[in-house]
């Protein structure tokens, strides 16, 4: 049931990338290069922004020195939610079905049947896949399958709690449920089947993913996005609607609460690194607040 965990770090940037691509690529001369950026104002104490992601591959988990060490020297470290197990629990929870209702109940056989096969890779039985709302089967297939479940954000945290570094939360789980739980049960199975036209490909693009996130160029993510972006038809409004509420909605809410933090000053916040480029991203609406933000890594 590992996946299940994994659940309660909403970012799937591969998700993004493969399905709302056409939104993110929004200014080509816009160079941005680097993954953990300084963040300050005059008078004021740097902080440091970096950009995760949700992943568990060795080569992303082994910070660099230079990450290592702003983060050990931090007096905070914020993280897009809290991942107690309180939380954990909240989002496992809302993933299923209550009562009476089930995934092979709502949609088609053949789609259920590819469903169950899907879910099969991530070690999730018939049983429980059948008690998976559409937009947590979508989540689920949009990370690659876990072998361990200590993914970077989670690393960030335990490491945090370790050194008794103060630990803060940009979210709560129940905002983040909240991108999902709007969508009608009719729309989450169209992103359902956006999801599963393209499983075949996932596990390439995952390699592609973590090979750009490694060179650190926020561009070329974003690029890569805009290459491998998906014929979604008549679809596109409801794949732009999710694009908006997963990452525009929230970085503008994650800006607002960080401030709190950028004030004391000598922060560490980690957001997923898709949340830090392009015009409505995290480094532009810090500029816009009158910070300064450069790449130290």
């Amino acid at each position: 049931m590992k996946p299940f965990f994994r659940c309660a770090y909403w970012l799937t940037t591969l998700f993004i990338v493969t399905l709302a691509a056409p939104s993110l690529f929004a200014d080509e001369a816009l160079s941005q290069k680097g993954l953990l950026w300084q963040i300050d104002k005059q008078e004021m104490i740097p902080s440091y922004l970096f950009g995760t992601i949700h992943s568990e591959d060795p080569r992303v988990n082994r910070l660099p020195p230079i990450v290592l060490s702003y983060f050990k020297q931090a007096d905070s470290v914020t993280l897009e939610v809290l991942m107690d197990i309180s939380a954990i629990l909240k989002a496992v929870r809302a993933m299923f079905f209550t009562g009476e209702q089930s995934l092979d109940k709502l949609i088609e056989k053949d789609l259920y049947i590819k469903v169950v096969k899907a879910l099969l890779k991530y070690d999730i039985p018939p049983v429980v896949a059948k008690k998976l709302k559409p937009w947590a089967v979508v989540v689920t297939l949009s990370t690659p399958p876990a072998s361990t479940g200590e993914i970077l954000d989670l690393l960030l945290y335990k490491d945090a709690e370790k050194l008794k570094i103060p630990l803060y939360g940009l979210e709560t789980v129940e905002e983040q449920l909240a991108v999902f739980e709007a969508f009608s049960l009719d729309e989450q199975v169209i992103l359902l089947k956006e999801t599963l036209k393209h499983i075949d490909e996932m596990p390439d693009i995952f390699d592609k993913l973590h090979e750009l996130y490694l060179q650190r160029d926020l561009t070329t993510l974003m690029k890569f996005g805009v290459e491998h972006k998906r014929d979604s038809g008549d679809n596109r409004t409801l794949v732009d609607a999710f694009y908006k509420r997963m990452v525009d909605d929230r970085n503008s809410r994650m800006v607002k609460r960080m401030q709190e933090r950028l004030l004391e000053g000598n922060a560490f916040i980690a957001v997923g690194a898709l949340h830090l480029p392009g015009d409505k991203g995290l480094l532009k609406l810090l500029q816009v607040r009158g910070y300064r933000v450069f790449a130290v890594y």
